[in-house]
């Protein structure tokens, strides 16, 4: 079967996180995507690559360098600073669908390569931009972040950390997938747009502004309310419990969450007599469990301590309350729900040598008709791919592609 966006062809300049991320969405459902950067330098990625952060050498042309979410693409060096690097680049522009960078904002402005300069080359080029917090005119344009800053920027800071604790807490830097996710979409919208008007767009996105969603709450109640929402750790407002519980065993935990009395019920009946201190009238009601969080939250702790997390979460899901272990990446890799979902790693494992601690995220968005999949290992070299681009496709000779490395353009 045909991955839905095979004919689709990508320019990619993502670093780090939120623009690899964009660019691996697009290859694993087809599309043939081509990583540019500059000759001699490093993609800048830094996470999730094969196995851990620090694998491979750390040299340039050392496979295990690239992040995992470069796999299946092309790569190609191109000096963009310089006139002809800027002509070839007009070139492949014109020869692509769509281009997504997360510079800075401005950046491939001043490059002489934004979009005005592009679509008069390719009137039906989409350009997407992720810059910190957005390209359009504003107090906040020319800020430089990056994640944790960002989400600090966006006040999602004030809300990290433990209900009892004044002090802030780091988290991943979510953010870049979250934005990721949400170019993806508006590409793919842009892209059905194109087929009705034949014209490009510039999509100018905020990754700040497109997490917003994950704190419309807090947001919302001081809007209606005037409340200002603080940190409430693993709590939720309107249930009780819901937490992570200390479990059997040398660090091991369980995440538990009751919704309502009905659920109350159902975890007491997996208690049996275990527990009675959960039995006490002042937990009966969700209201009074909501009221005595601190002595519920010790009450459970007491009780799940004696358990294996699985086991528990085995009993626990049984009568319908959600709960589950918390997992470390080894865990993780062999729970049988997660390996359900990782229906790609044999394909790959058929195609590059990789060992069984050396797992990769597979394809998020399951279709039945055209799935898409992993296509490949990532690129062997900075360079891999400059003869196929600039020969094949931009039907450079030999010769003048020669001519081109010596003085540093590719």
């Amino acid at each position: 079967m045909t991955p839905p966006l095979t004919g689709i062809r990508v320019l990619d300049h993502g670093h780090v996180w939120a623009g690899p991320l964009l660019g691996a969405s697009f290859v694993d459902m087809g599309a043939e995507v081509i990583k540019v950067l500059a000759p001699g330098r490093t993609s800048g990625v830094s996470m999730a690559g094969a196995r851990t952060i620090g694998v491979g050498t750390g040299a340039p042309d050392d496979p295990l360098s690239y992040h995992g979410y470069d796999r299946g693409k092309r790569s190609i060096t191109l000096n963009l600073g310089s006139p002809e690097g800027k002509a070839l680049y007009r070139r492949l522009a014109a020869a692509s669908d769509v281009i997504v960078e997360n510079f800075s904002a401005g950046v491939m402005s001043r490059l002489g390569l934004g979009y005005e300069e592009l679509s008069a080359v390719n009137p039906r080029i989409i350009l997407a931009s992720l810059s910190a917090t957005g390209e359009t005119p504003g107090p906040w344009r020319d800020l430089v972040t990056y994640g944790p800053s960002l989400a600090a920027l966006y006040g999602l800071k004030s809300l990290l950390g433990y209900h009892d604790d004044p002090f802030p807490r780091e988290d991943t830097a979510d953010l870049d997938p979250t934005a990721a996710g949400h170019a993806f979409f508006a590409i793919l919208a842009a892209l059905e747009w194109r087929e009705r008007s034949g014209r490009g767009q510039h999509l100018a996105m905020a990754q700040g502004e497109a997490t917003m969603q994950r704190i419309a709450e807090p947001l919302m109640d001081y809007f209606i309310n005037g409340r200002v929402a603080s940190t409430q750790g693993n709590r939720y407002p309107g249930m009780a419990p819901h937490g992570i519980y200390r479990a059997a065993g040398d660090d091991r935990w369980i995440s538990i969450a009751v919704r309502d009395d009905d659920e109350w019920t159902a975890l007491l009946t997996v208690a049996g007599d275990a527990a009675p201190t959960l039995r006490e009238a002042r937990f009966a009601t969700l209201a009074g469990r909501l009221a005595h969080q601190d002595d519920l939250d010790r009450a459970m702790e007491t009780w799940t301590a004696g358990w294996e997390p699985m086991a528990l979460t085995e009993r626990l899901q049984a009568a319908r309350v959600a709960a589950f272990p918390v997992m470390g990446p080894p865990e993780l890799a062999g729970e049988p729900n997660y390996l359900a979902l990782l229906r790609s790693h044999t394909e790959l494992d058929a195609r590059v040598q990789v060992g069984a601690d050396q797992i990769y995220q597979s394809v998020p968005w399951k279709l039945t008709r055209t799935p898409g999949g992993i296509q490949g290992p990532g690129p062997a070299t900075l360079d891999a791919d400059n003869d196929y681009v600039f020969g094949e496709l931009l039907r450079i000779e030999e010769e003048e592609r020669g001519r081109l490395r010596e003085r540093g353009v590719i």
